[in-house]
């Protein structure tokens, strides 16, 4: 294991069962195909976005509900229907003339459309390494290569946000939807903020925060519930689509996860709930992590990614945090912080943050480590001292920050 070249890793293939291979990370990644090649500006497309520095709960919901949206399954749709089923047939007979809306300006398609997930500032360590290995089953994309974007694009719009989307050049021509998952605040979403004005269907917000509150008014869509993660939420609206057989423009529509989905989804529920042993699981997290094993989740993959072990390091650091704890209580909120000071740079902190956390009982937990940064360090510094790299972990919302 210490030996990246010759690193036993479980593989998930598209379409075969999860074996274990002896391979290179190189290797690895010259399997995967090349990124696609931007499509034409101004078609049709939703997009999902995870929080930043995503981990695996907001990962794992956000390709969840890109898959119901690819295949046009919209949870607005399933409550006009609940309420007034008459409503949803006029809607449908309008959709030709809403469909023809470009003609006029804005383009508003609505039904299935493709759906790519934007991770917009990173993520977890161990949500790195998953994907290191398997980003290519996913539909994952940088905000630059969503569909008529270009660098100038996002360069420009940082500095003026105020794109006419019926302009046929607009990189925002084609914006549906805009989902978040895991999250309802602005800057939780980081430079994919700027999508959030252009979204011509409105922003839908899936969390499991219920005692958070959303600075995002283009929200049209919430949909929250007391679970102990989004992931749990996902899942059971696939199960109930596929259960329901929905029909559309006269097709039957059954939906199927592929081995890799069901994986990811059983993590997201397993990071989130502590493998169901948090305070916040619910008997739904179970019943959900138990279709998502009907449906193939590997146990191989879910036992290699749900629980990263630390490096001797790393438990060096953990241990020294829990010794030298400070902590104090505000409000009813306890607070801990520990400065520590290293020989290097030490990456995977959000994990030992994360692990400090859980086992000092604290509801906020500041984590710093000083170190001497020298020139062709990797934690940078080009011959700066006193550099610092730290983390911060939240029970509410899970926030995480690298500096």
């Amino acid at each position: 294991q210490n030996d990246p070249a010759n690193a036993t890793v479980a593989t998930i293939h598209p379409s075969s069962t999860i074996v274990a291979t002896i391979t290179s990370p190189a290797a690895i990644m010259e399997e995967q195909p090349p990124p696609s090649v931007n499509e034409k500006r101004g078609e049709p497309y939703n997009v999902v976005c995870t929080h930043i520095t995503a981990d695996f709960d907001t990962l794992a919901s956000a390709i969840g509900l890109a898959k119901l949206w690819t295949l046009g399954i919209y949870h607005e749709h399933e409550e006009e229907k609940d309420e007034d089923d008459d409503n949803v047939k006029e809607a449908d007979e309008n959709k030709d003339e809403d469909d023809d809306e470009d003609t006029r300006g804005k383009r508003i398609v609505d039904g299935p459309l493709p759906t790519y997930v934007v991770l917009p500032r990173g993520a977890h360590p161990d949500v790195q390494r998953f994907l290191s290995l398997h980003k290519h089953l996913f539909p994952i994309r940088s905000l630059k290569s969503l569909p008529g974007f270009s660098d100038a694009d996002l360069k420009n719009n940082h500095h003026h946000n105020d794109h006419d989307d019926r302009n046929p050049q607009s990189p925002y021509r084609g914006l549906q939807r805009v989902g978040l998952v895991d999250a309802q605040r602005r800057d939780r979403l980081g430079p994919a903020e700027i999508l959030l004005p252009h979204a011509k269907k409105g922003v839908t917000i899936v969390d499991h925060h219920v005692d958070a509150e959303s600075d995002i008014p283009e929200a049209v869509n919430y949909i929250v519930e007391p679970v102990g993660s989004v992931s749990t939420m996902i899942a059971e609206r696939l199960r109930n689509a596929g259960n329901a057989r929905r029909k559309n423009g006269g097709f039957e529509t059954k939906v199927e996860l592929t081995e890799a989905e069901a994986t990811l989804l059983a993590l997201g529920i397993h990071s989130d709930t502590g493998s169901l042993v948090y305070d916040s699981t619910t008997a739904k997290d179970a019943t959900m992590l138990g279709w998502a094993m009907e449906m193939g989740a590997s146990q191989a993959a879910i036992a290699e990614h749900a629980k990263p072990s630390l490096s001797d390091e790393q438990q060096t650091v953990l241990t020294q945090a829990l010794i030298n704890v400070n902590s104090t209580t505000i409000r009813g909120v306890t607070i801990s912080t520990v400065l520590l000071s290293a020989d290097g740079f030490i990456s995977g902190l959000a994990a030992v943050t994360k692990d400090a956390l859980d086992l000092s009982s604290s509801d906020i937990f500041l984590l710093a480590v000083c170190y001497e940064a020298t020139r062709g360090n990797r934690g940078g510094g080009g011959g700066k001292k006193g550099k610092t790299n730290g983390n911060k972990h939240g029970n509410d919302n899970n926030n995480n920050n690298n500096n």
